[in-house]
């Protein structure tokens, strides 16, 4: 059989060849991660948008629980006593401001703005759930603060907006974990967001 009589099969890629097709997926999936610093805010789409508000450094989605003495985390919950599910959002962030194209109310200027949905409140107001809410760090260095002020968000649905002041909240690039908490009768949440992960065009973005 001559090579022009040859019978055409799948091609074959080279080692090289496949070395060059994995690391381009993982840029273009790269990119997918975090296309808030890759794609223009004008091209922002719905997908988009919901995924900066419930998928990303600045939103977590969370579960209310049920705190009891021999159980540490919602993980070890029976499903009894798991509670409304919602998601906290870092408010004064860049992200999640571009993402609404609204401004955040005057009060909230200087402060960190924590906001939460799914809250089991029954007919509490902003200003009584501020009591329960709060934001640490047990890094260097280790710090605890209170909500301040608060305020109701219009949204979809109620959306109860918190106000840290940042200088007794002091965050950095370098920062661990910063943990939100909110304990109110019965129920409790609690999320983490990472400092290094929370970069916007590349600064800190809270």
């Amino acid at each position: 059989m001559t090579l022009g009589s040859m019978p055409h099969g799948p091609s074959i890629l080279t080692r090289r060849q496949l070395l060059l097709l994995l690391a381009a997926t993982a840029r273009l999936e790269a990119a997918d991660e975090d296309f808030w610093n890759t794609k223009p805010l004008s091209e922002w789409n719905a997908g988009d948008i919901y995924r900066v508000m419930n998928h990303s450094p600045w939103a977590n989605p969370v579960q209310w629980w049920c705190p009891l003495p021999s159980l540490r985390s919602p993980d070890e919950r029976p499903h009894s006593q798991l509670g409304p599910k919602g998601v906290v959002t870092w408010e004064s962030a860049q992200p999640i401001r571009d993402a609404l194209k609204t401004p955040l109310p005057r009060v909230f200027a200087n402060f960190y703005v924590v906001g939460v949905d799914g809250v089991p409140s029954g007919s509490h107001s902003a200003g009584y759930l501020r009591r329960f809410a709060a934001l640490r760090s047990n890094g260097k260095p280790k710090w605890s603060v209170g909500a301040s002020v608060a305020r109701e968000l219009i949204r979809n649905s109620a959306v109860y907006a918190f106000g840290f002041p940042k200088g007794a909240a002091p965050i950095g690039p370098d920062t661990g974990d910063v943990v939100f908490e909110m304990e109110l009768g019965q129920w409790m949440v609690q999320t983490k967001f990472k400092p290094k992960d929370m970069l916007y065009h590349g600064e800190l973005a809270l």
